[in-house]
């Protein structure tokens, strides 16, 4: 699994600024409505979730698809954030 600068930093608690906006990791499980980074090629996006789909075992998240026209992030790819 490819690690990226943004998500590395979120998990160490460092606080990103993204788009202007100051984000700390979130605790629990990324929901329906909430605040994510998604990073990928392009870098980090500060997207909000309006689907999550679970792993076939319940276990994690499998994907998750935003609000806005973006890509469907892999679960391991995003970090539910909170403003800092």
């Amino acid at each position: 699994m490819r690690e990226y600068k943004t998500l590395k930093a979120l998990r160490r608690g460092e606080v990103i600024d993204i788009e202007g906006i100051k984000l700390k990791m979130d605790e629990g499980e990324i929901q329906v409505g909430d605040l994510y980074v998604g990073e990928r090629n392009t870098g980090p996006h500060l997207l909000t979730a309006k689907e999550v789909v679970m792993l076939d075992d319940g276990n994690g998240i499998n994907f998750i698809f935003s609000t806005c026209n973006a890509y469907p992030y892999d679960g391991n790819e995003c970090i539910k954030v909170c403003e800092a």
